[in-house]
């Protein structure tokens, strides 16, 4: 049978289909598995394979793979509890099954075939067809234990580091369990032992594991997951009440190293640097690189991580021969661990990569654990904006966006802009990086760049209607350059995008701003046809009367104003006076921050032009128009109907 097609077939089984790494994650599952166990395949992919089990079945599952190896004929099906992503429990009965590795396939060691029936459920799939029956396929590996130094080689797709054994004592995770247990049951029956289980599992499962691991959710240097993965692992860690502790680092001086050693044997480091940092924890811990010389360690049900923080500064400390150089690679290291007050992921990086940055200022070579008043140090400040510079030179300032829909005609009118920035595999919240920008003077170079990107990446969708339009926010620091209108004319010029269907969104305080020439620069935007918003309308000290003054085509009712609609039936004056008072001046109406129906019925009543919010989409890539769309009309329907 074709290869491909028998990769068709297991997408497409109604039995749940998984694949779980020699770490114990999960790095592949069909649509079957989605809807056993009620996690979309971007929550499982990366997460360890115990998330499935309850964890009174655990020990018992991890003994029944210890006997594989002893066990002849058919074995008897082990009857005990899944785990669904709601955290209700589901009985299932496991058949397991050795499985040689494909021929000529390098390291692959002996796999265990799991076929999972959900118990009480046999004749009906959640999703009404008939027959759940589920196989996971499991690969592990010979154990390989490190003593001192091992030479530098690249960690190739499916290859593992081995693990330290680690200091952490009964906290050791059930993953490492499972792959000692099978390891040992791989040994006494070796391949042969197994082939009468080869059927269990179709061959097409044969090789995937290399190719999803060589691909987006891979570092291709090092091998280990890359930031997105990492945020993955992090967010279903953060789902559970066990301890999570993040430890994030980076090589002191990688700069001058990389000048000294040239591009190869920095290369070579970068990859001593993350085998080292494997052989220091258990195997269900996650070691990310983030980019460049930026690793990121994810411990779970860890006893002591500053004892593992202690072991991987010295493990890294060793001498290490790259491009004919001995070299210490030092680094410095910042810990922050999961709290009552810290369970947001993102959250949780910050507070890493604002201790690793007092590391750093403290002397290098060392790692600090978090304390609060970090992230108020000018050293930490300094940091984000030579990071934020970085960004700016190497093009990582992306941008999302957001559709305006508009309820007379029933379609996204507007995209507006939203700059992203993307640090250590997350996206920094605009409300962080934005104000860095502006006291850097970096907010001109990103507002062009957001510009220029959102003209070229916007402009398919503009030339379908010349009444569409993109929207971009803009500084009032940008307007300080005299030659900012003609920059942004030059930008659509370039971009090939028609000057009308750009709209530039500015801040009340930026059109009082008496210090700078914003009227007159605003004045001849719009003689060449660019449109003019107010944002946050409202939450300054402009009044009504002073609208006709301005150079100006559109309000935004702020979003804290849209939060005073609760059910749709409160008594708010304010809104249809703002509404009529707007379009006596011939000006249009956006309101931004909707989240609920009853929000968008109720400002639709009063004659809003265009809405804005959660409820339609969230700010997404150009990539994702399509999508994003089609969720606002949607979503735009449903209020239609309901009114």
């Amino acid at each position: 049978m074709d290869s491909g097609f028998a990769q068709h077939l297991l997408e497409y089984s109604p039995d749940a289909l998984l694949l779980v790494g020699p770490d114990g994650s999960i790095s592949f599952l069909n649509t079957a598995a989605e809807q056993l166990f009620g996690y979309t395949r971007a929550q499982l992919l990366g997460a360890d394979h115990s998330l499935l089990l309850a964890e009174s079945s655990r020990e018992d599952f991890h003994r029944v793979l210890a006997g594989l190896g002893a066990a002849a004929g058919p074995r008897l099906p082990f009857a005990g509890s899944g785990r669904r992503a709601d955290g209700t429990e589901l009985p299932v009965e496991i058949l397991c099954s050795l499985v040689p590795a494909p021929a000529g396939a390098a390291d692959a060691g002996t796999s265990v075939a799991l076929s999972v029936r959900g118990a009480g459920h046999r004749n009906a799939h959640p999703n009404g067809h008939a027959s759940t029956h589920q196989a996971t396929h499991t690969a592990t590996h010979p154990a390989t234990q490190q003593t001192g130094h091992r030479p530098v080689r690249p960690m190739g797709p499916g290859h593992d580091a081995g693990a330290h054994p680690g200091a952490d004592g009964p906290g050791r995770s059930l993953s490492g369990d499972f792959r000692r247990r099978a390891q040992s049951s791989a040994g006494t029956s070796g391949p042969a032992g197994a082939a009468g289980a080869s059927a269990a599992v179709p061959a097409a499962f044969a090789g995937h594991d290399d190719e999803l691991k060589a691909g987006s959710l891979r570092d291709p240097l090092t091998a280990l997951p890359n930031g997105p993965f990492f945020n993955e692992r992090l967010a279903a860690a953060l789902r559970r009440p066990d301890p999570v502790d993040i430890l994030m680092l980076d090589l002191d001086d990688f700069r001058q190293l990389n000048d000294l050693l040239g591009r190869s044997a920095a290369d070579e480091l970068l990859v001593e640097v993350a085998s080292r940092l494997r052989n220091c924890v258990r195997p269900h811990d996650t070691v990310a690189r983030l980019g460049g010389d930026e690793f990121a360690v994810l411990l779970t049900e860890c006893l002591n991580a500053d004892a593992v923080a202690k072991r991987i500064t010295e493990a890294l400390y060793a001498p290490v021969r790259v491009g004919g150089s001995m070299v210490r690679p030092s680094v410095s290291m910042g810990l922050a661990s999961k709290s009552a007050q810290t369970l947001d992921g993102a959250e949780l990086l910050r507070q890493a990569d604002a201790a690793m940055t007092a590391a750093k200022a403290a002397g290098k070579n060392q790692w600090l654990r978090f304390r609060p008043e970090m992230l108020n140090t000018a050293a930490h400040k300094a940091e984000g904006e030579t990071g934020l510079r970085h960004a700016v030179e190497l093009g990582q300032i992306s941008v999302h966006y957001q559709p305006v829909v508009s309820p007379g005609i029933g379609s996204v009118v507007q995209f507006e802009a939203f700059a992203r920035w993307e640090r250590h595999g997350r996206l920094v919240p605009p409300n962080q990086f934005l104000p860095v920008a502006e006291q850097s003077g970096l907010i001109r170079e990103i507002g062009d760049e957001v510009l220029r990107r959102a003209c070229a990446e916007i402009r398919p969708w503009l030339a379908g209607d010349a009444s569409y339009s993109v929207a971009v926010n803009v500084s009032g620091l940008q307007f300080q350059h005299r030659d900012f209108a003609a920059d942004v004319l030059a930008i659509a010029a370039s971009t090939s995008v028609d000057p009308h269907q750009l709209t530039l969104e500015l801040t009340e305080s930026v059109f009082f701003d008496a210090s700078s020439d914003v009227l007159q620069q605003l004045r001849q935007l719009r003689e060449a046809g660019v449109r003019i918003a107010m944002d946050d309308f409202g939450t300054g000290y402009s009044s009504l009367g002073r609208l006709q003054e301005l150079p100006l085509d559109k309000v935004k009712i702020d979003r804290s104003f849209v939060a005073m609609i609760k059910t749709g039936q409160e008594h708010l004056p304010f809104f249809a006076t703002m509404i009529n008072a707007a379009h006596a001046l011939g000006l249009k109406v956006t309101a931004e921050g909707i989240e609920t129906p009853e929000q968008a019925k109720y400002l639709m009543e009063r004659g809003c032009d265009s809405l804005q919010g959660y409820l339609f989409a969230k700010p997404a890539p150009a990539s994702d128009l399509a999508g994003t769309m089609e969720s606002a009309l949607t979503a735009l329907d449903k209020v239609d109907a309901a009114r």
